[in-house]
């Protein structure tokens, strides 16, 4: 909260829009129904509680803003998801499922970029892929592309929350996703990795 006042208090008047990087976490559990931008806020943790506090400070200054609330993101720099199935350490429950939703910190960037620069844009977004997984089933494929141990059953990851993330909003205001789902963007960091070794 302090950064985010510092930083509105010193914009220049010339400013017309702020996005705030937000996250899918103010949405709490939902037992794997889908959320989009209209379903109320219950974060489950600090980072959620945190974040929902800042939008509506935010929302309240006279500088325009848009909120984006985005999905896990991944990409390169944020492997830490690969090594974890290279080192047996991830593990995600099967029944009930978990739903995982991930976005591509490019398409993120630009996503923010888009909001930036639309005309008329709504207060609130949601920034993920076209492709909500259960997180057993994505931790399997990826395990499988990195030749990994297989993904033993376990407890899903605390205070994130099973959902399913709608991105309908950001997507008709003619947003192009360029990683519609996650396994074909992992699979391009897997192949990146290799080429590298």
């Amino acid at each position: 909260m302090d950064g985010l006042q510092h930083l509105v208090a010193a914009l220049p008047a010339s400013v017309q829009r702020v996005v705030f990087v937000s996250s899918s976490a103010v949405y709490g559990d939902h037992d794997g129904a889908w959320v989009d931008e209209t379903t109320p806020v219950a974060p489950m943790g600090f980072n959620g509680r945190i974040l929902c506090e800042a939008e509506d400070w935010l929302a309240a200054q006279t500088v325009p803003s848009v909120a984006l609330r985005l999905a896990g993101l991944y990409g390169p720099g944020r492997l830490q998801l690969l090594e974890r199935l290279r080192e047996g350490a991830a593990h995600a429950p099967r029944t009930p499922p978990h739903w995982a939703n991930r976005m591509h910190i490019d398409d993120a960037a630009a996503a923010a970029a888009h909001l930036l620069m639309l005309p008329s844009p709504d207060a609130v977004y949601i920034g993920a892929d076209d492709t909500p997984l259960p997180l057993h089933d994505l931790y399997s494929e990826l395990g499988a592309q990195l030749g990994a141990p297989a993904v033993p059953e376990g407890p899903p990851p605390p205070r994130v929350g099973s959902k399913r993330v709608c991105n309908a909003r950001l997507k008709a205001t003619g947003f192009d996703l360029r990683w519609p789902d996650a396994r074909a963007g992992y699979a391009a960091l897997i192949a990146a990795e290799h080429d590298r070794g």
